[in-house]
């Protein structure tokens, strides 16, 4: 069986995505696949090795029809990448941190973010992005705006799930608006190791509740600190 990972990474693709989007409805031709996706065969022959290579279609014969060969889904591959999400919620992991109700709010809302991201949920962040917000996440080369983050989220590698290195901080800011930070080890799917990572998102109640901000700072474990020499 492929790796998760491996298998969330080629899933990062809007355009294999839409394959496997085809392909739900039975077995499909190279020219009928590139009518459905808007891409032309030759392009599109990248995309169907790299899905055939990860075990979740397979190519063969049509049957009582000499024109060619046919690709179609191989559920077991996709099942196990249903089920390894299904069991790592954000939402639930982050919220069963604290035993504090409010916080307990809060977190489940930061792991929204995290599974809609997983889900390729659009709609999930149109409805609870500000829209001013801003996003600040590392390696990125500046703050992303709402647009931008809508703009990503079909493509974005999952988040893994990691343990939570710290307790949880609320802190109001006015009436209506809170700061949740929380640090702990993540990395997506296409990473190669989690990171201690410190999350803070300032939140604004209303109906429905938005994302006002979310800053990601990776930290430097302690033991891998430049430590000056006496």
């Amino acid at each position: 069986m492929v790796e998760t990972a491996v298998l969330a990474r080629i899933l990062g693709d809007p355009t294999r995505v839409r394959i496997l989007d085809a392909l739900t409805a039975g077995p499909r031709r190279t020219s009928e696949l590139a009518a459905a996706t808007g891409s032309t065969p030759a392009a599109l022959s990248r995309h169907l090795n790299q899905l055939r290579e990860a075990q979740v279609i397979a190519r063969g014969d049509v049957a009582d029809d000499g024109r060619g060969r046919a690709y179609e889904l191989r559920p077991a591959a996709l099942e196990a990448l249903a089920g390894w999400l299904r069991s790592t919620c954000w939402a639930a992991e982050l919220q069963a941190v604290s035993d504090q109700p409010r916080t307990r709010t809060l977190l489940a809302r930061m792991g929204g973010f995290l599974d809609a991201f997983a889900a390729g949920d659009v709609t999930f962040f149109q409805r609870h992005l500000r829209r001013d917000a801003v996003l600040v996440f590392p390696g990125m080369s500046g703050p992303v705006d709402k647009q931008g983050c809508l703009d990503s989220v079909e493509s974005h590698p999952p988040y893994r799930r990691h343990r939570i290195l710290t307790e949880p901080v609320v802190r109001l800011v006015g009436a209506t608006t809170t700061v949740l930070t929380v640090t702990a080890e993540v990395a997506t799917a296409a990473d190669d190791a989690a990171v201690p990572t410190v999350m803070t998102a300032v939140f604004e109640e209303g109906t429905p509740w938005q994302l006002v901000h979310l800053q990601w700072t990776r930290t430097t474990p302690h033991h891998e600190r430049n430590i000056p020499d006496d």
